[in-house]
């Protein structure tokens, strides 16, 4: 797992205050917007909301669990998540707006805690990092799953350290799965990553939010360049 180029602060505040755009995305939605397909291929609106409120427990779940000596993963088993994502996603539109006010809310409060703390910890099967790397874990899926729900993540939006920080945890989280097309990553914020299986590779510049969304999310953004 790499080590964060932004301060623990910094990507608590960002955590907080993406947070704080996602729900005000959201407290406009009527009942048929939140039945609205996303980016996620099967999911709608619902279903996102449904599994940002379950991941924000879960991760509470398991710094719990890590303060008594017994960690837990955020979910008892992938068939858990999916059925709890999908009971979640049939709530009312209030339902799931407190839902993904109240857990964040309690994630915010246990996120502090973690600063220096570098017990390992596995979220899921096979998904493992270090206890202080929760938050930006966490802020990578609430900008994402923002992004899913329509949201055009700018490099305006997020501070250089930060940005740079989110792009590194992507390349680390996913850069290496076959589908990517071998690429090296170079932000302008000072960061190169190789993504993508061995092979020729070309190369991608731009802001690191728009690296983020061409590599989680396969986004295009007229502001990358690519050459040899």
């Amino acid at each position: 797992m790499p080590k964060l180029r932004a301060p623990f602060s910094a990507v608590l505040d960002a955590v907080r205050e993406h947070t704080s755009m996602l729900l005000g995305t959201t407290i406009g939605y009527s009942a048929d917007d939140w039945a609205e397909p996303t980016a996620l291929a099967g999911w709608t609106r619902s279903h996102v909301a449904a599994h940002l409120a379950d991941g924000a427990r879960g991760m509470v779940r398991v710094i719990d669990s890590l303060r008594a000596g017994s960690p837990l993963h955020m979910y008892a088993s992938a068939e858990s998540r999916r059925r709890s994502m999908e009971l979640g996603a049939l709530g009312s539109g209030l339902e799931l707006q407190i839902g993904l006010d109240t857990s964040a809310s309690e994630l915010q409060g246990k996120l502090a805690g973690l600063e220096d703390d570098d017990q390992q910890v596995e979220l899921r099967s096979g998904y493992r990092l270090s206890a202080s790397t929760i938050p930006l874990a966490r802020l990578s899926e609430v900008v994402l799953h923002h992004m899913d729900l329509g949201w055009r993540l700018t490099d305006d939006d997020l501070a250089p350290g930060i940005a740079r920080a989110l792009l590194k945890f992507q390349v680390w989280r996913i850069g290496a799965h076959p589908d990517i097309p071998p690429t090296l990553l170079i932000a302008d914020e000072g960061y190169e990553g190789e993504v993508g299986p061995d092979g020729p590779r070309e190369t991608l510049r731009g802001p690191a939010a728009d690296l983020t969304a061409w590599l989680a999310r396969g986004v295009e953004s007229d502001r990358l360049t690519r050459g040899a």
